[in-house]
């Protein structure tokens, strides 16, 4: 004869609790999930390498523990700003029947919108105050640090509606360089006559600037504006005749040399910073690839073809890592070596693929 003994507390037995314990811990898990997806943490290393970067340029190495806070910075800039971006694009109606969308969380109703927007403007107040603490209350990074918060702000409210939209978010998003260099303690002499200084580090953090002001006007003029291409909203790429009819995809000259020229500067702007530091041969090849890289995945997303979002995304992908590791491949003569770029790289980019798989289970395209 088979006995069963039911062992119980406080009423329950402890096949349930062990049951309720693990639907709790499923539920928790999930619910992180949704919260990062709306963040769209996956794209984090496109902060994190800037503010890691440029800490790194300024204490001549990245094993420094400066390089770890502006490091975790960049983390809470991008996920409270992108996750702020999300919420206010969809309470604005523009993201609501968007299908390329329909799988995140605000769209699938798993987070609310009003909740959403509290806690994302949350996150951006955490960022704000630990930017200070971590900066040391520098007043001059902490004027940058005002600019790059308010100006995201700008951007996540008004950016549907503005033509114009790149240049509060390309600020933004440059000024992290600057605000990173100046907090680590990086060197901002100036003198009164041009070049207006004799440090070639801060020359260098001008170009990297300028370099990231590039950067990012691309990444919203020419990639934002493909991503959405079929999407009723301010647009400098349908502006300049830029079509998806039924399966096409077409682009005017215009629009294609506007491109392809972004590109072109960014890359004067890179070798010019490798010039600054002072570097080798292997420098200059190295920087010449990742030019050739950049010059290929504009051609990619450029030219007229088949229309195909899943793949265009991919290549987004691809032009906004590599775009974002050539600064690194740039400064690498001022940060510590190629043992800095290769652990700065290695590191962001596996950041990127293990949150890619964790959030959307792919490893390079994400679902966004």
């Amino acid at each position: 004869m088979e006995v069963k003994i039911a062992v119980s507390f406080g009423g329950g037995n402890v096949d349930q609790q062990i049951g309720n314990s693990n639907s709790l811990y499923h539920q928790v898990m999930a619910s992180i999930r949704d919260w990062l997806q709306l963040f769209r943490s996956h794209t984090s290393p496109l902060e994190m390498t800037i503010t890691t970067a440029a800490a790194a340029l300024a204490v001549g190495t990245i094993w420094d523990v400066k390089v770890l806070l502006f490091l975790i910075f960049g983390w809470l800039y991008h996920n409270g700003g992108y996750g702020h971006n999300s919420v206010e694009d969809y309470i604005s109606g523009h993201d609501v029947d968007d299908r390329n969308k329909a799988h995140h969380p605000l769209q699938r109703g798993v987070i609310g919108a009003h909740l959403g927007r509290k806690v994302t403007l949350g996150l951006i107040v955490i960022s704000f105050i630990y930017g200070i603490v971590i900066s040391l209350q520098d007043p001059t990074a902490i004027i940058f640090l005002v600019l790059l918060t308010s100006l995201g702000f700008v951007y996540n409210v008004f950016n549907k509606r503005m033509s114009g939209k790149f240049l509060p978010i390309m600020l933004a998003h440059s000024f992290l360089f600057p605000f990173a260099y100046i907090g680590a303690g990086g060197d901002i002499s100036v003198i009164s006559s041009f070049p207006f200084t004799d440090s070639m580090l801060l020359g260098a953090v001008v170009l990297a600037t300028l370099y990231l002001i590039l950067q990012i006007a691309y990444q919203i003029m020419i990639e934002g504006d493909l991503k959405d291409i079929d999407m009723d909203e301010a647009s400098l790429l349908q502006r300049l005749n830029v079509r998806v009819e039924g399966d096409t995809f077409t682009a005017s000259i215009q629009a294609r040399m506007i491109s392809l020229n972004l590109k072109l500067l960014s890359i004067g702007a890179l070798f010019s910073i490798t010039y600054l530091l002072g570097g080798d041969i292997l420098h200059y090849i190295v920087l010449g690839l990742f030019s050739l890289l950049l010059i290929f995945f504009d051609h990619r997303l450029m030219r007229n073809r088949r229309w195909d979002h899943g793949e265009c995304l991919k290549t987004m992908a691809m032009m906004e890592v590599f775009s974002t590791f050539s600064l690194v491949a740039a400064l690498t003569a001022g940060i510590g070596g190629w043992v800095a770029s290769v652990v700065i790289m290695a590191f962001n980019i596996g950041y990127f693929i293990l949150m890619n798989r964790y959030l959307w289970g792919t490893l390079i395209k994400p679902k966004v």
